[in-house]
């Protein structure tokens, strides 16, 4: 019992000889923890030092505060280069959306005014050191409102032989918004379609609505509401294509005792682009004509190279080069020309498609020959009880009188049968 009354007293002692221990101590362990700050402080700064540079990209300046009824109209700068000071690791991931420039134009009335420019970091280890410029001198006008129309602006050329025939836009007008000196040059808002290599209409439904003055120039520090147009393109073919036989003019005759014993083209048939017009006015049996070749009095073969009689607005695609072979014999010889076979016999209700020329070599005298025309020769396929559908049917060759067929490349036609 004697023991229990005595353990109060004893704690006591205790706890008053601890606390005074901890007293005794305080100062030397703050004096540890600075010098362990110290250290810690010194070893940070030789492997990451503090240092200063100027950041390489400029920073954009935006308006705050600005008063209601006022528009910026215009300014010294709309950007700001910054010298900062910062941890060398630092550097290393800082970009232009990690700083705000900002000037306050609260209070401000119309007229100009110099506003210092305040550019805050992206933390505490970074400090903006010095601003260029320091200030921007701003001149706010009264903000005005007017409604103007919009317009589509083509931009690129669509695929060749198409062009664009209607457009239509949605709103066909809208409201800039702005300083007044600006809104009163605005003319017109413009919405651009790009239309390069396009061969069917186009729809856009979010195109950017950009203000423009009367020579087409664009103008800034003004809004557009609705800032995009749905806009529609209608775009129509008038430029066509089609393959023509090409039919070298050959004036003149070979030295006596010799003919000509074949004329050969390469390439024997070209694409012609046009409009329907142009290509409807070129003889689609006889084809293209050639420049004149003279052969007269010719003893050897003839070769030259050649330009198209086109008609006027008629475009050769690929514009190859128009190589014609004579070859000029003693005695008889061969011809090949290129026909356009005839499909007959076609059942009612069917259509067949055009049949492409082929070559026909034609034996004989070569004066018979050479006064022969691809209309003289009748290919035939014979389409008889035919349905529709692919058909490879057979060619029959008709040869004008003192010639024989030698040889029909190809042998066969395919035809494709449809209902009209």
């Amino acid at each position: 019992m004697n023991t229990l009354r005595r353990l109060p007293g004893a704690l006591l002692f205790i706890g008053r000889g601890a606390i005074t221990s901890v007293i005794g101590n305080l100062s030397l362990a703050a004096l540890a923890l600075a010098l362990a700050v110290s250290l810690w402080l010194y070893v940070t700064e030789r492997e990451n030092p503090t240092t200063e540079r100027t950041f390489n990209k400029a920073i954009p300046i935006t308006y705050v505060n600005v008063p209601n009824d006022l528009a910026v109209s215009q300014a010294s700068a709309s950007t700001v280069s910054i010298r900062i000071e910062a941890p060398e690791n630092e550097f290393e991931g800082l970009d232009v959306d990690d700083f705000e420039a900002t000037v306050d134009l609260g209070g401000l009335t119309v007229g100009r005014s110099g506003v210092p420019v305040d550019v805050a970091p992206p933390n505490g280890r970074v400090n903006v050191v010095s601003t260029t410029p320091a200030q921007v001198d701003v001149t706010l006008e009264p903000r005005r409102s007017r409604d103007v129309p919009v317009r589509v602006e083509i931009v690129g050329s669509p695929q060749t032989g198409f062009a664009a025939a209607n457009t239509n836009v949605q709103p066909d007008s809208a409201t800039v918004t702005g300083p007044e000196s600006l809104v009163a040059l605005v003319d017109s808002v413009v919405a651009e379609v790009n239309l390069t290599g396009a061969r069917v209409d186009v729809t856009e439904d979010r195109v950017a609505l950009e203000p423009r003055d009367a020579r087409d120039g664009a103008l800034s520090r003004v809004t557009v509401s609705p800032s995009t147009a749905s806009v529609d393109v209608d775009l129509e073919q008038r430029e066509f294509s089609s393959p023509f036989v090409v039919s070298p003019v050959i004036a003149g005759n070979p030295a006596a005792g010799f003919n000509v014993a074949d004329i050969s083209v390469q390439p024997a048939i070209v694409t012609i682009s046009g409009s329907l017009e142009v290509l409807q006015s070129i003889d689609a049996v006889r084809g293209v004509l050639t420049e004149e070749i003279s052969i007269a009095d010719a003893r050897d073969d003839v070769r030259r190279t050649v330009q198209l009689q086109l008609p006027p607005g008629a475009r050769l695609q690929g514009n190859p080069t128009i190589e014609v072979a004579i070859d000029i014999e003693p005695g008889s010889g061969e011809f090949t020309f290129l026909v356009v076979p005839q499909i007959a016999n076609v059942g009612d209700g069917l259509f067949a498609t055009p049949a492409e020329p082929v070559a026909v070599t034609l034996a004989g005298d070569v004066s018979v020959l050479g006064q022969l025309t691809a209309q003289s020769i009748v290919v035939s396929a014979d389409a008889q009880g035919l349905d529709e559908g692919l058909h490879v049917l057979p060619l029959q060759v008709t040869p004008p009188g003192n010639t024989s067929v030698i040889r029909v490349e190809p042998g066969e036609l395919g035809v494709a049968l449809t209902r009209q």
